[in-house]
Formats: structure tokens, C-alpha cells, sequence
């Protein structure tokens, strides 16, 4: 089946074989001519299948048997993903959560507790708004954009938006709750860690040199936090406050 979707301010024809990706494309979907177009191949979604099942090993989990459809959705994302490096658009794991005309991602490793953090925010700070709970794109420039994706984690939490990137957030657990600035040294292996990572050299050449591009472009932050309503707030103020000044 074909269809067209709109990301990261490029129309994308995407030909595949399951219904599933066209289902959770809805509302990305558009009648525009396409700037470019990927087809999915029953050896793309193999090639998911093995990648999947690797992961789970290392990481020392129970293997779990994933439906080609599924995996299908997997495989359209990482090729998407890979075509758009060449035009500056970097995937990044995260949370991203918006206020007005600004937004900012939360990044950590799984299990840390982004979606709760922005949780809290929806909860506790006016006007917030999820762009994208875990998978967005942020096309690199002079003024980073992060967009939201239909690729958004288990929660789905994501809207078809492009917010301007006030800053990049390096979240952890602490007792307390404290935020400051950080240094792109300070954070450079989590942050390359949490961007996509193609195993092909040249587009993880490229997508290295976009880490590198969007830690000068934008500013960088640690926060720790408990998970309290009022970490919200401490970031918030935090963050906002840089934003205005």
C-alpha cells in the first residue's frame, strides 16, 4: 500500500506491505507530491527481526517474538529516519514536552523516568503539551525544530507539530530536585547514546556530526529530579527563565 506523510517538513511516500504503518500514520497523512519515497522489502522486516531479538540478548532480556506487521513499522521509521540525515533531521530517544512556542527534550536512559517527568509537567505547569513521548526529529539549523512523530512509545503520546528546541535535558533520578547547565563534554556519551546510531559508517559519520552541530545550537541541562510534582516546577522555572532572559 501507498501513502504520503508529512515529517520534519518533508513529504514522504511510503510504500509497505502491512496495514499497520498506514493506520498509525493517520494523522501525519498528506495529498502533497513527495520529496522522496522509501518501499519496504520482506528483508527489511527480517532485518528487524534480528536486530530486536540481538537486543533483547544483550541486554538480558526474555525474547520476544514480534509480528512482521509490528516490525514492519520499525523498519519504515529507520529507513525515514536514515534518508533524512542527508537533510539535517536527527533522531533523537527522548520526551519532549512544550510550552507555547518553546519546547525542550528529556533524554535518559530507558527506565529513568522521562514520561513520568512530563507527566508532570501536563499535570502541574499551564499550557504544557507532549510533541513527542520518545522517538521526535529535530532538523539541525541555526534554530533547531523538534517535531513530533507518529513513532512515540507505548503511551502514543505525540501531536503533528514543529516547536522551536529551547534546550536538550539530561534527566536522572536524585533525592532532590536541581537543575543547571551542563557542558557538551559533560554529557557527549549519553547524548550520542540516546541519537540514532545507524550501523552503515558514513551515515553514522553523519549522524555524529549532527550531535556535534545541535549541542553548539542549542543550550544543554542536567536535571535531577525525585518524581515529585514539584520537579516540574523546578525545571520549568529553570528552563523558562533561560528561555526569557
Amino acid at each position: 500500500m501507498e501513502f504520503t506523510v508529512f515529517l520534519a517538513g518533508y513529504n514522504i511516500l511510503v510504500r509497505s506491505i502491512y496495514p499497520d504503518v498506514y493506520d498509525m500514520c493517520r494523522d501525519y497523512m498528506v495529498s502533497s507530491a513527495p520529496d522522496f519515497s522509501i518501499t519496504i522489502s520482506p528483508s527489511d522486516i527480517e532485518y528487524e527481526r534480528v536486530v530486536n531479538i540481538r537486543e533483547m540478548e544483550v541486554e538480558g532480556l526474555p525474547v520476544v517474538e514480534y509480528s512482521s506487521a509490528y516490525l514492519e513499522t520499525l523498519a519504515v521509521y529507520r529507513k525515514i529516519v536514515s534518508v533524512l540525515l542527508d537533510k539535517g533531521v536527527l533522531l533523537m530517544h527522548g520526551a519532549v514536552v512544550a510550552v507555547g512556542s518553546s519546547a525542550w527534550l528529556f533524554t535518559a536512559p530507558s527506565g529513568t523516568g522521562k514520561t513520568t517527568h512530563i507527566n508532570l509537567w501536563l499535570e502541574n505547569i499551564p499550557g504544557s503539551y507532549v510533541v513527542n513521548g520518545d522517538k521526535p526529529l529535530i532538523s539541525v539549523s541555526s534554530t533547531p525544530v523538534v517535531y513530533g512523530t507518529p513513532w512515540a512509545g507505548k503511551e502514543g503520546m505525540n501531536r503533528n507539530v514543529g516547536v522551536p528546541l529551547s534546550g536538550i535535558v539530561f534527566l536522572s533520578r536524585g533525592l532532590e530536585n536541581s537543575i543547571c547547565e551542563a557542558t557538551m563534554s559533560s554529557v557527549l556519551p549519553t547524548f550520542i547514546q540516546q541519537c540514532y546510531r545507524p550501523r552503515d559508517k558514513k551515515l553514522l559519520e553523519k549522524s555524529l556530526a549532527l550531535v556535534s552541530r545541535l549541542g553548539k545550537a542549542v543550550p544543554l541541562y542536567r536535571l535531577s529530579c525525585n518524581m515529585d510534582p514539584s520537579a516540574a516546577h523546578v525545571a520549568y522555572e529553570f528552563l523558562s527563565g533561560d528561555v526569557h532572559e
